[in-house]
């Protein structure tokens, strides 16, 4: 975890007292730093896995929205004294660290009401803390990247029994260097309504595609072969190195480029598809680092639902 970070933690956090009693083979993940006096009772580490993060409250039998992420996974339930923390204390001081980290906050919810009496009991992803926690609970989920990793984070505060306590889960999801699949397209186009690509490559300042953007062309044309009523929007994305007039036309450039080949090469009706170019005004991240315009130079495919 970054310097600014453990200093806003610090200062949210008046006191760190880092157990002694941890669960043998446990750790803290070095992005999120425990609460005070909080020990850890249950820790979990998955090398990869599928999880599904719940981005809305839990009702009439189904969560408001959920993402499917993948990566490393983490899973760390701390219990603390009563004493040393609420669940909305807890829940709080993470939100504000988090937020003032520059996180997006996916979802939250403050209290059994708000995140639904049922919230996490039905997660296809097993939860440590046990449920009667849910007397009293919290949530919240965040995402931000960092050296080219974007991770996403879950705090799950709860009260039950007189105990008092929270779980803390990070996937670590490598999306610079993303596995494609004509399944997980599907997953994106069906959740996102879009699909960013990072292996269809150029050279710089030019609109030939190079021989690796093979791969992800064929799983696009795929995809529309398959879902055969579908019209897409191929988006050129720059980022910010060099003029705007310039950028705005590369992308345009590009965007067609992929629209020649999906036709050409792979038999896609032309009416189906539309080139767009956005130069730099759409970024996912800063331009002020590589990790950055790494992150913002890309195609996109959209659906077209006009």
């Amino acid at each position: 975890m970054n310097a600014k970070l453990v200093a806003i933690i610090l200062i949210v956090f008046p006191i760190l007292l880092f157990a002694q009693k941890d669960k043998e083979g446990s750790k803290d993940h070095s992005l999120v730093p425990r609460f005070k006096n909080a020990a850890i009772y249950d820790y979990e580490e998955k090398s990869f896995d599928l999880y599904t993060l719940p981005t809305g409250s839990y009702a009439n039998g189904k969560y408001a929205a959920t993402k499917e992420v993948e990566g490393k996974v983490y899973r760390i339930f701390y219990t603390l004294p009563t004493s040393s923390g609420t669940t909305y204390e807890i829940f709080s001081n993470y939100k504000k660290a988090l937020s003032a980290e520059g996180a997006t906050i996916l979802f939250s919810c403050k209290n059994v009401s708000e995140c639904g009496k049922e919230f996490w009991y039905h997660l296809s992803d097993k939860y440590l803390m046990p449920a009667y926690y849910g007397e009293d609970l919290a949530f919240l989920a965040a995402n931000f990247s960092k050296d080219g990793k974007v991770y996403y984070i879950t705090v799950l505060a709860g009260y039950g029994l007189g105990e008092q306590g929270y779980e803390i889960h990070v996937i670590e999801a490598d999306e610079m260097q993303q596995h494609v699949s004509l399944s997980g397209i599907e997953k994106a186009m069906n959740s996102d309504g879009k699909m960013p690509f990072y292996g269809i490559l150029f050279d710089t300042g030019s609109d030939i595609l190079k021989p690796s953007a093979t791969t992800e062309l064929q799983l696009i044309a795929e995809y529309l072969k398959k879902n055969s009523t579908k019209k897409i929007y191929v988006v050129g994305h720059t980022d910010n190195t060099g003029n705007f007039e310039g950028n705005m036309s590369l992308s345009e450039k590009r965007a067609l480029a992929v629209v020649a080949t999906l036709v050409q090469k792979y038999g896609i009706s032309n009416s189906r598809l539309k080139a767009v170019g956005v130069g730099p005004v759409a970024p996912v991240r800063k331009n002020t680092t590589d990790d950055g315009r790494k992150k913002n130079r890309r195609v996109e495919i959209v659906l077209n639902e006009i």
